[in-house]
């Protein structure tokens, strides 16, 4: 009986000793891969802060419009102040031309005004027809819907022109390239904190937990 028991205890702790190894393995590939990437992050917070969180996107997942109400608004107000945490969207576009302008327009914004992209940021998720509804939703009616959004950012006239230029005309993306494809990311909303994946993103005590243990755990190692 005492020699079954070993045998499962071992079983287990080879199986958590994988798993361990595994979520190493996809930490590191997922640092190696923002550190070599070309495209630009939108993110806020210090690039040097010791906790990074990093999520994985869609603005036309219903799943991510709920996540970026209930959690990251929540983040940004608990440690967008915060000099050691840094938050980190990864945008991972459908293959559809709205998915297409959403992304187009939000990269470019960042690249012209980081501090406006975050209202824009959240007023798309609230913006987007949901993936279920992209049959009733044409391309044009979008387009109208967005131009708004754009005027409310009171930017100056060369990089409004900019964004409304990319919205009634976006660029073709590719999407077997960038950090989603290069991860074997298959589905969103996806959070990591500092390359570790959390499995209850629903959770908002939780992730700030996980937060908040890793920054303790910082200022332990200092």
């Amino acid at each position: 009986m005492l020699s079954f028991i070993a045998v499962i205890l071992a079983a287990v702790v080879i199986f958590q000793s994988k798993q361990h190894l595994n979520l190493n393995k996809e930490g590191k590939r997922l640092a190696q891969a923002i550190n070599t990437t070309k495209q630009v992050i939108p993110s806020w917070g210090h690039n040097k802060a010791s906790v990074t969180i990093t999520q994985f996107g869609n603005y036309l997942c219903s799943h991510c419009k709920q996540f970026d109400r209930d959690i990251v608004l929540r983040l940004e107000k608990d440690f967008k102040n915060n000099p050691q945490v840094q938050f980190q969207y990864i945008d991972v576009p459908f293959s559809n031309e709205i998915s297409n302008i959403n992304s187009n327009v939000s990269q470019k914004l960042y690249t012209l005004n980081k501090y406006k992209y975050w209202d824009l940021h959240h007023k798309i998720f609230t913006a987007s027809p949901k993936a279920s509804e992209l049959n009733k939703t044409t391309t044009a009616h979008y387009q109208q819907h967005l131009l708004p959004l754009i005027d409310q950012l009171k930017l100056d006239h060369e990089a409004a022109q900019t964004l409304q230029e990319l919205i009634k005309k976006p660029k073709a993306l590719n999407h077997r390239q960038g950090l989603a494809h290069q991860l074997n990311i298959d589905h969103v909303p996806v959070l990591y904190i500092n390359q570790k994946r959390i499995e209850n993103i629903t959770d908002y005590k939780a992730i700030k937990r996980e937060i908040i243990t890793a920054l303790n755990n910082t200022t332990k190692n200092r």
